[in-house]
């Protein structure tokens, strides 16, 4: 890989958070390795690319309306920090409409400049929490 081949972690961030708001798992999905690994305060929450995709899926689900707004990034080649706030209106779930989303947080993505390979958002919401547990457990279903 060329140097002019290469893109930084915060390009690369900005094109996920595109498809990310126009619910475009293919495109999500493609952004990320394979063995992506996230944790959310400090906790592993995802392991891979399909349990993003599952992750963001579920998100969706609960949140026909959610986006996220990059406020800032800082860019460092291979890493970024991004500080971000997600915004959704709940839907029906299984007869329970859940809390509506507005949460402000920051994340440190790292890239090896194709995909994201790591990331650690850092935000406080029951919101959040709720839909990535209900994430998880849908994946220990299966």
């Amino acid at each position: 890989m060329t140097i002019s081949e290469r893109r930084t972690a915060g390009q690369i961030y900005r094109d996920y958070n595109v498809a990310e708001n126009n619910h475009d798992l293919v495109t999500t999905t493609s952004l990320v390795a394979v063995d992506l690994k996230v944790e959310v305060n400090g906790v592993r929450q995802v392991s891979s690319g399909a349990d993003d995709e599952r992750a963001m899926a579920i998100l969706y689900a609960h949140y026909p309306d959610y986006r996220r707004v990059i406020k800032h990034i800082i860019d460092g080649i291979d890493e970024a920090a991004v500080v971000w706030e997600m915004r959704g209106t709940p839907a029906l779930v299984n007869g329970v409409l859940g809390l509506p989303l507005l949460v402000s947080g920051v994340s440190v993505v790292k890239s090896d400049g194709k995909v994201l390979t790591e990331a650690s958002l850092f935000a406080d919401s029951s919101a959040l929490d709720a839909v990535l547990n209900a994430a998880s457990q849908e994946h220990q279903e299966f």
